[in-house]
């Protein structure tokens, strides 16, 4: 699979088959994101890899939000839920030591989970972005350290669903038909480049 490829066929996955996702598998998506440009090289980011059974609902219920929906008074169902979760960190004791713009790390994020993102995908497995967090809930259950700062998670595993990618018409509003396929309308291509200077 080539990068535009995965870049393609990528979607944002909601429900996942019951299969455990190799630690080897999540490794590689992490070390992506190493390798992943940073601003002036400082490499701020670090990442906790949850694959525990027992570990990754109780990453699940520290989301507050899932899909676009808050979180239930009960707590989110088991069935479909993710395999695996990917939390990125920015350590900043390395921020106030390299002097680093904080915007900069938020783009430093940005360009690491999209390599994350692109080597599950050619890996097969299944991801969605999450960043809605009970925080202090979060850093209890992964003993993340006040020097440590969550920014994004990644939900992982295998695919139970084939969300279809059409083009965006009047609206870009997701939908579900009848046969319970998700629909993502993208804008056109022609809607959002322009060449050389803003052309309206």
């Amino acid at each position: 699979m080539d990068v535009f490829e995965a870049v393609n066929q990528r979607r944002s996955i909601r429900k996942f088959k019951d299969m455990p996702v190799a630690y080897e598998m999540l490794e590689k998506c992490v070390d992506a994101a190493r390798l992943a440009p940073t601003a002036r090289n400082c490499q701020l980011l670090e990442f906790i890899i949850v694959d525990n059974e027992e570990m990754v609902p109780r990453v699940l219920d520290a989301v507050g939000s899932y899909a676009g929906r808050s979180r239930p008074e009960k707590g989110w169902q088991s069935g479909g839920r993710p395999k695996a979760y990917i939390v990125t960190l920015i350590n900043n004791q390395r921020v106030a030591e390299y002097k680093s713009n904080r915007n900069n790390t938020d783009h430093d994020v940005g360009l690491a989970v999209e390599n994350m993102i692109l080597v599950a995908q050619a890996q097969g497995i299944g991801t969605f972005t999450i960043g809605s967090f009970d925080h202090d809930k979060l850093g209890q259950v992964l003993n993340i350290p006040e020097t440590h700062e969550v920014v994004l998670g990644v939900g992982l595993g295998f695919p139970d669903e084939s969300p279809v990618l059409e083009v965006a018409t009047e609206s870009i509003e997701r939908w579900v038909d009848d046969k319970g396929v998700r629909h993502i309308p993208k804008r056109r291509l022609q809607d959002i480049v322009h060449r050389n200077s803003f052309v309206s």
